[in-house]
């Protein structure tokens, strides 16, 4: 083997990452791999090699580069690397050591060791988070930071689409991802999880769908569960209760909140059957007399199988041997779903007949009636023949009074009839009405008569006896006859007369007066609360109507009533009276009410003989509301106690037994209508 001297020179470049030593059959060589395509040479007597690549930058998992330039030595060279590859240079290298062994043509080895160095290490901090409120609520935050990086600028990017931001707020519970890249572009993802700081409110729901298209029998129930309760509910329709009951088909949307203020909404679809549509098979009559037309029903959509009715009273899809009219048919189908459909029938040859005008015979008695007729439809000319025997007139005239048939034919055959009535006209009737209109302020009258008219044909001639043609109301200033006669169109004629009523004067004063008295006879003349006061009227005979109001909001339609009065005060008593012609008349006057003095008499002795006079000791009171009676003896033991008004009071007994005659004590307390509480005291003589 050939010895060499070995020079090493050994280049320093800028952004070296680490120092390696190269061992070769001549010695060892140390040298750097520069971070990016920076070149260095190891350079000896022999050999020399230019070694520059690339560092897999971000992570274990990218790839690096080794590219070599080999000078020096006899070409062409050969290469053994340390993995069994035979390339010059190397790609898609993970980081670690990697030897190559170069021979030249003449058998000189050269070996290198080649450091493809790792990245340095980019690390960041858990997730600083806090939980949202709420399962629905957007309140949770996020923070990231470096724990070990490479250098700013930093750029941060958040699955929820916020960047170059630190900190993430207003999150709702869910998975999030945040990476931050370096300057590099190397980047780092960390996964984390926003949860709810209470349990979040499940739903279970049951929705019962439309029983037919277009009903509103569908539903949705709810049952709520988490959360805080009790729940509130808002639905899209409006309706704030936890289930929906009677609605058609639809997406309803419901917004749930819980008393902590936490909402969830929901989104529910109604559906409903197909609707059903039906399809009508006609054929039409020949005539409109006949009865040969078809109607054939085809059902779609709903739920088979289907029950048809039809309003004359058949059932089924198919009806036959129809005359022309509209058939109405009822379709249900297996879910008690139903439509109604209509169908009309037209016959082929429409022929139908129209009733112009009927002139009846007019009351002269004279054959003077007119019937005029016309016909639509039919095929070709049609042929007209009357009951009568006259044929081909459409336009009547000359009838009398009676029954008059018609037959038209078109060409096909079809025909159609018809009947018709000439009657006498009604005799022209008149009846004479009259009213008067009262001014009951100004005390005038204006009298009014008109004739009502019946029968006859118009126009109508009118002559009044009063001089008035041709108008059917006059006025009237004074009773009388009047007379009217009518005259109709053909000469027919009535004539009429009426007595008015007229009123000689409409006078107010002196039809109504009033006076008022005690319903219980006293001898105070006073008016006392709590009395009952009887209001006697004066009313003139045409008074035919009365009212009084007493001027404590109370009114009366009697014509004597009795009233009593609560409180005291001075009130303004009206009697109002009408008259026939709704004129009105008053008559005011006041009334002093006022409140009754309690009254306490007492006597001083009695004689309990049993003969019916003064046998026993009672006071007489008047306008208290309670009162007690007490009776003692000199020794001041009770003999007698009562608090009833209407007891029969002391009849000089103590226990049933008979006292002596003598002098004895008595107490009374009683209290006032004004709630004031008063006792008196003294001696009553027992008398025997």
């Amino acid at each position: 083997m050939k010895s060499f001297k070995t020079t090493y020179h050994f280049l320093t470049l800028a952004l070296l990452l680490s120092l390696v030593v190269v061992s070769t059959a001549l010695g060892q060589y140390a040298f750097e791999i520069p971070k990016s395509e920076n070149d260095r040479i190891l350079s000896f007597n022999g050999i020399q090699v230019d070694v520059s690549g690339k560092l897999a930058l971000c992570s274990h998992s990218e790839k690096g580069s080794i590219i070599l330039n080999v000078i020096g030595g006899v070409p062409p060279y050969t290469f053994l690397w340390n993995t069994k590859e035979t390339t010059q240079n190397r790609g898609n290298l993970f980081a670690g050591t990697y030897t190559v062994e170069i021979t030249d043509s003449q058998g000189l080895k050269h070996i290198e060791n080649i450091v493809v160095q790792p990245p340095f290490p980019f690390i960041l901090n858990p997730v600083e988070k806090t939980d949202a409120s709420c399962g629905s609520s957007a309140d949770g935050s996020a923070k990231i930071s470096v724990k070990i990086g490479r250098g700013e600028p930093y750029k941060v990017t958040w699955s929820h689409g916020l960047q170059d931001s630190w900190e993430a707020n207003d999150l709702k519970p869910g998975t999030y991802i945040v990476t931050v890249a370096d300057r590099y572009n190397c980047d780092v993802s960390m996964s984390f999880q926003i949860n709810s700081k209470e349990t979040g409110m499940q739903v279970t729901d049951s929705v019962v769908d439309a029983s037919c298209a277009g009903k509103n029998d569908g539903s949705i129930t709810l049952n709520v569960s988490g959360g805080q309760a009790p729940y509130t509910y808002t639905w899209s329709n409006g309706v704030k209760t936890k289930d929906l009951s009677n609605v058609s088909a639809g997406v309803y949307e419901v917004l749930i909140q819980d008393q902590g203020g936490c909402t969830m909404q929901a989104s529910y679809k109604v559906e409903e059957p197909k609707s059903m549509e039906v399809e009508a098979e006609v054929i039409n009559p020949s005539c409109s007399s006949d009865s040969n037309g078809t109607i054939d029903l085809n059902v779609m959509g709903g739920t088979a199988p289907y029950t048809i009715t039809w309003n004359n009273g058949a059932s089924g899809a198919e009806l036959k041997n129809l005359p022309a009219g509209i058939y109405s048919a009822r379709i249900a189908d297996a879910s008690g779903c139903f439509i109604d459909q209509q169908v009309e029938l037209k016959a082929e040859s429409a022929l139908s007949l129209d009733l112009i005008e009927i002139t009846n015979q007019s009351c002269t008695g004279e054959a003077d009636g007119a019937i005029k007729i016309a016909h639509k439809g039919g095929k070709g000319q049609v042929s007209v023949t009357w009951a009568d025997g006259v044929s081909g007139e459409l336009n009547r005239t000359g009838l009398a009074a009676g029954t008059y048939e018609v037959s038209i034919t078109d060409e096909s055959g079809c025909a159609i009839s018809g009947s018709y009535s000439v009657s006498q006209s009604e005799a022209v009737t008149a009846r004479i009405e009259s009213a008067l209109d009262v001014n009951c302020e100004q005390g005038s009258v204006t009298g009014h008569a008109w004739v009502s008219i019946t029968g006859g044909k118009e126009p109508f001639t009118i002559s009044w006896s009063s001089g008035e043609k041709n108008t059917r109301e006059i006025k009237y200033f004074q009773a009388g006859v009047v007379e009217v006669t009518v005259t109709d169109a053909t000469g027919c004629s009535s004539n009429v007369s009426a007595v008015l009523d007229f009123p000689s004067q409409i006078n107010q004063s002196g039809r109504l007066d009033f006076q008022y008295r005690k319903l219980q006879i006293t001898t105070e003349p006073e008016v006392f609360i709590d009395e009952e006061i009887l209001f006697e009227s004066q009313i003139s005979p045409e008074i035919i109507a009365w009212e009084w109001s007493f001027g404590d909001g109370v009114s009366s339609t009697e014509k004597d009533p009795i009233h009593v009065y609560q409180d005291p005060g001075t009130y303004e008593v009206k009697l109002t009276g009408y008259d026939i012609f709704g004129c009105s008349t008053n008559e005011v006057s006041s009334v002093q009410v006022i409140t009754a003095e309690a009254q306490v008499v007492i006597p001083n002795a009695f004689t309990p003989n049993g003969d019916g006079l003064n046998d026993t000791f009672i006071p007489k009171i008047k306008n208290i509301n309670s009162f007690t009676l007490e009776i003692f003896n000199t020794w001041g033991e009770k003999m007698f106690f009562t608090n009833s008004p209407e007891s029969k009071g002391w009849d000089g007994t103590y226990k049933g037994q008979l006292l002596p005659a003598g002098n004895y004590l008595y107490r009374i307390t009683y209290t006032d209508q004004d709630s004031n509480q008063k006792e008196k005291t003294g001696g009553v003589t027992l008398i025997r």
